[in-house]
């Protein structure tokens, strides 16, 4: 894995299909995402909940987000976070929480942060994906409630996992199938 386009093309992303319940975003699927945004990262604040090890918010932050906040509950993956916010130069954009992505919402990381984005992409099987939106209502972001340009949630999905058009306030915009997953744009 690498990062795919910005000040940060090139530099790798360790590979970590050995960790249990860690499926990477491929650069195919992180392309198709930010073609989705387009060129929308720049100031932006970029929130990468279950964020294993990092991949699609240092893609972001390489795209010009101002800052990421890295949601993630494992200690292995977090140390990777962190080795590569340091080896990138980036370590000030970068603000990494230990804790479960659905526990991090209700103590009101989104409304402290207010990010424009949120990507969501929990482990497959376990009804996640419904789940951390339904949180993000009860516990609004602010940025994106709020946002007239630009910003949004992005679920990536197994394709299996069926969600809804419409979690108010939100609408599903879009959605991109590949393989075994689906990106879900929701603003």
């Amino acid at each position: 894995m690498r990062i795919i386009a910005g000040s940060l093309k090139g530099r790798k992303i360790p590979n970590v299909f050995d960790i249990k319940n860690v499926s990477p975003s491929s650069d195919f699927l992180k392309g198709v995402l930010f073609n989705v945004i387009g060129s929308d990262m720049k100031g932006r604040i970029f929130c990468d909940l279950y964020a294993g090890t990092g991949n699609v918010g240092f893609e972001a932050l390489s795209r010009g987000a101002a800052f990421c906040i890295f949601v993630e509950t494992s200690p292995e993956l977090i140390s990777i976070i962190i080795k590569l916010s340091k080896q990138f130069g980036i370590e000030e954009k970068v603000k990494i929480i230990k804790k479960d992505a659905l526990k991090a919402v209700e103590k009101g990381i989104l409304s402290e942060y207010k990010p424009d984005y949120i990507f969501i992409d929990p482990p497959y099987g376990l009804g996640l994906c419904e789940k951390t939106i339904k949180e993000i209502i009860k516990h609004p972001a602010g940025g994106i409630a709020s946002n007239d340009c630009g910003g949004g949630i992005i679920i990536q999905h197994d394709k299996r996992e069926i969600l809804s058009s419409e979690y108010p306030p939100y609408k599903l915009i879009n959605e991109k199938p590949h393989g075994k997953s689906v990106l879900s744009f929701y603003i």
